[in-house]
């Protein structure tokens, strides 16, 4: 039996040959010619998520961790997120959350899976899961020294058990770039956008705009060919920027490749820059091509007693957990904050620098708009070890405690960004720490009903 051929087929159909004769028309090669008419008649996807999980331990010190009028982050002295600045229109400052199942250094274990003692998986896992991707773990001088395992004060990540965090970012590179270039074989008459950007890029303002105008004229709706030129002009019109990534071998990772050949149980305390910075370098990169979805970054463990003086770090000669974090004067506060602070500008130079460019999978959005990036800790105030929202008090005055936490980037739309998200923060206020758990999985993908013994929502506040 003859089939009749549908309106919205014949429309396609005559829209694809129209795009072929024009790039052929303006002297466009034919095989690229050929990928622009399939992109103007392709459908759009939904936008290409990843989530990155970035743990600090032992909090911080409130007074130099809240942000003032307009969003400014260095209001208040030190200003632990000042290094997020360049970054602020995708950040949203978490103001009054509190963990409620556990505290102090118990809470660790309940920070990503919302459960005392960490019996159940972590946010990442559950995420990973659903979406048929793989978690990773990466971690920064995570164990005792001389040992090579965790502690009860470092185990975070749940993934059915306790997870040991890869601590060489060398050796992080196999899982994180897994089957880079070994794609199998596009079915036939689908186009590689990566592969169509990548042989675009050389076409002249002249025919991208000739292009463009003879799309105008064929439709009027943002097909993904408009799109990718849209990007293309733009891209030429900013003086080249920084360019179409292929990711069709690794790229080059100096901070991780110094680190070649070293078991974890030799790397020095010395090295926590390169290591960190490794992580960070080789995490945003297999974001970027999309060989990694879903990380998370674990920095020491809630005792670590790590000198804050090695090469490239904040430079103070005094170690992180006691007496830093455990300050309860105003000058050590404030080394304390600025220790802190060195780990945000390790986050905003070496991952979310590198996110904050167009999305080789969606030339619409830059990959840091459709990213999702959680930054936490166990515990609020370090000197008072408080975890859920409390009222502390400091040479003789009251101010509010709570968990340093923030989301920066879009979450593929989900998150509204440049904002203060404000739950309150007087003793017994705030918000559950397991409805922000719940907004992160849901920027993803992923609906979560329940935490724990918890009924979880995504915060109205924080969504776009």
């Amino acid at each position: 039996m003859k089939l009749f051929r549908t309106r919205d087929l014949v429309l396609s159909q005559g829209l694809a040959r129209r795009t072929f004769l024009k790039a052929i028309g303006i002297g466009i090669a034919a095989p690229l010619a050929f990928k622009m008419s399939k992109l103007a008649v392709a459908q759009s996807t939904a936008r290409p998520t990843r989530l990155f999980i970035f743990f600090l331990p032992h909090g911080a010190p409130n007074e130099h961790w809240e942000v003032g009028a307009d969003m400014a982050l260095d209001a208040n002295g030190v200003g632990i997120l000042s290094p997020l600045d360049p970054y602020k229109k995708y950040l949203t400052v978490l103001r009054g959350v509190g963990n409620n199942v556990s505290t102090n250094h118990e809470a660790i274990p309940s920070v990503l899976s919302g459960v005392k003692l960490g019996a159940a998986p972590s946010v990442d896992y559950l995420v990973a899961t659903a979406l048929g991707t793989t978690p990773h773990v990466l971690g920064v001088k995570n164990f005792y020294p001389g040992s090579e395992s965790l502690s009860s004060d470092a185990q975070l990540v749940n993934h059915g058990g306790f997870v040991t965090p890869i601590q060489n970012p060398y050796n992080a590179l196999a899982d994180l770039f897994d089957g880079l270039g070994a794609a199998a074989a596009p079915p036939t008459e689908v186009v590689d956008e990566k592969t169509f950007r990548t042989e675009a890029i050389d076409l002249s303002i002249g025919e991208i705009e000739a292009m463009q105008a003879a799309i105008g004229d064929l439709t009027t709706e943002k097909n993904k060919l408009q799109i990718h030129l849209d990007s293309l002009r733009n891209l030429k019109d900013s003086g080249g920027g920084i360019g179409v990534i292929s990711c069709e071998t690794r790229p080059s990772l100096p901070s991780a490749e110094l680190l070649a050949g070293i078991a974890d149980r030799d790397l020095t305390v010395a090295q926590f820059g390169t290591i960190l910075d490794g992580h960070l370098e080789a995490a945003a990169n297999a974001m970027l091509c999309g060989t990694a979805r879903v990380i998370t970054l674990q920095n020491m463990h809630a005792n670590a007693q790590i000198l804050m003086n090695f090469p490239g770090g904040p430079g103070f000669d005094m170690t992180h957990h006691d007496p830093l974090s455990h300050s309860s004067d105003a000058t050590g506060r404030g080394n304390f904050a600025e220790v802190q602070k060195w780990f945000y500008s390790r986050l905003a130079e070496k991952f979310l620098a590198v996110l904050d460019q167009t999305d080789p999978a969606d030339p619409e959005h830059t990959v840091l708009d459709n990213t999702t990036v959680l930054t936490c800790s166990e515990i609020a105030d370090g000197q008072n070890h408080n975890s859920f929202v409390d009222e502390i008090w400091l040479t003789g005055s009251a101010q509010p405690s709570y968990l340093p936490w923030t989301i920066i980037g879009g979450g593929g739309g989900f998150f509204k960004g440049n904002q203060v998200a404000d739950f309150g923060v007087v003793k017994g206020e705030g918000i559950d720490h397991r409805h922000i758990l719940a907004a992160v999985a849901e920027s993803m993908g992923v609906p979560l009903t329940t935490i724990g013994d918890l009924s979880v929502s995504s915060p109205a506040q924080v969504k776009a």
